[in-house]
C-alpha cells in the first residue's frame, strides 16, 4: 500500500472531495460551491489527489471535469480488505476480554487435550525442563525458565518472557506425582509486588487413549487478591494455547525419544 495514498486521504476537505467524486464527475468550481472553499484551495487539493492517484482531471476546452480514478481506490479497497480478515489473536483477545469480566467469581477450568503420544512420552514434556521450554508457553511468549520437581514437595517454578522482553514469574510446588497418570502441582502467578495474586492449583491426568493420550487438565484459582482479574481470565485460553503447544511438539519425531539439546 502507496503512504501517499492514505496520507492524501487523511486531510479532511481532500476526503470530502473523494466522497463528492464518488457520487459522480464535478468541475473544480462546483466542488468548490458544494464544499464552500475557494477555488484555489480545491484545485490543490485536486493536485495532491491527482498525484496519489486518486483522481483525474479531464480537460475538455476551458472545463476542467473531475473524476475518481477508481482503479486507485481498488487498491485502498484490497488493503482495507486485508486488514478486515481477522488474524488468530482476535477470537482469542475477545474470549480473554470476556473471560476478564467474569473473573469476579473465579471457577474452576478445564481443558481437554488428545495428545498423538503414550503417556509417558507426555509425562516426560510435562516435567522435562528441555521440553517444556519448547511448549509450556501462550503465544508470543516464550520459556526464560522452567523447573518442576516430580515429586511430592518438589518446586515448580517458570518465568515466562514477552515480546518487549518484560517477565512473568509465577511458582509453587508439587502436590502428588504418579507418573505417568496424574500430576498435581500449585503454580501461582506473582504480581507486580513479587506477592502470588492467586493460588493455582493444578491436576493434570494422563489416560491412554487410541492414538495417543487423553489430557485433562483442572486449573482451581482460590486466595484471590484484588487486581488479579486479567491473570484469572487468561487460565483458559492460556492452557489452550500450551496444550495446542504440546501437540505440536510431540508431533516432532526428534523430541520423541532420548534426551533434547
Amino acid at each position: 500500500m502507496d503512504v501517499t495514498v492514505l496520507v492524501a486521504l487523511g486531510e479532511p476537505n481532500r476526503l470530502r472531495i473523494v466522497e463528492l467524486l464518488g457520487r459522480q464527475p464535478r468541475t473544480v468550481g462546483e466542488i468548490a460551491a458544494s464544499l464552500g472553499l475557494r477555488q484555489p484551495q480545491v484545485t490543490k487539493h485536486l493536485q495532491t489527489l491527482e498525484r496519489a492517484g486518486l483522481v483525474q482531471v479531464h480537460r475538455l476546452g476551458r472545463r476542467k471535469v473531475c473524476a475518481l480514478d477508481r482503479s486507485g481506490l481498488a487498491d485502498v479497497a484490497r488493503w482495507a480488505d486485508d486488514l478486515a480478515v481477522p488474524g488468530p489473536d482476535d477470537a482469542a483477545l475477545a474470549r480473554y476480554g470476556a473471560a476478564i469480566r467474569a473473573a469476579s467469581v473465579p471457577a474452576p477450568v478445564t481443558v481437554r487435550r488428545a495428545v498423538p503420544a503414550g503417556p509417558a512420552t507426555v509425562w516426560r514434556a510435562f516435567t522435562d525442563p528441555a521440553l517444556a521450554a519448547h511448549w509450556w508457553h501462550p503465544r508470543h511468549f516464550t520459556v526464560e525458565r522452567f523447573r518442576l520437581e516430580a515429586h511430592a514437595g518438589g518446586v515448580v517454578e517458570l518465568v515466562l518472557q514477552e515480546g518487549d522482553g518484560a517477565l512473568h514469574r509465577a511458582a509453587g510446588h508439587v502436590v502428588t506425582a504418579d507418573a505417568p497418570r496424574q500430576l498435581t502441582f500449585t503454580l501461582d502467578p506473582a504480581g507486580p509486588d513479587g506477592e502470588p495474586l492467586f493460588v493455582a492449583r493444578h491436576d493434570v491426568r494422563l489416560s491412554a487413549a487410541a492414538g495417543g493420550t487423553d489430557v485433562q487438565l483442572t486449573v482451581s484459582p482460590t486466595d484471590v487478591r484484588p487486581g488479579a482479574e486479567a491473570a484469572i481470565g487468561g487460565l483458559g485460553i492460556g492452557w489452550e494455547q500450551l496444550l495446542d503447544n504440546l501437540v505440536t511438539l510431540v508431533r516432532q519425531d526428534e523430541y520423541l525419544d532420548g534426551p533434547v539439546t
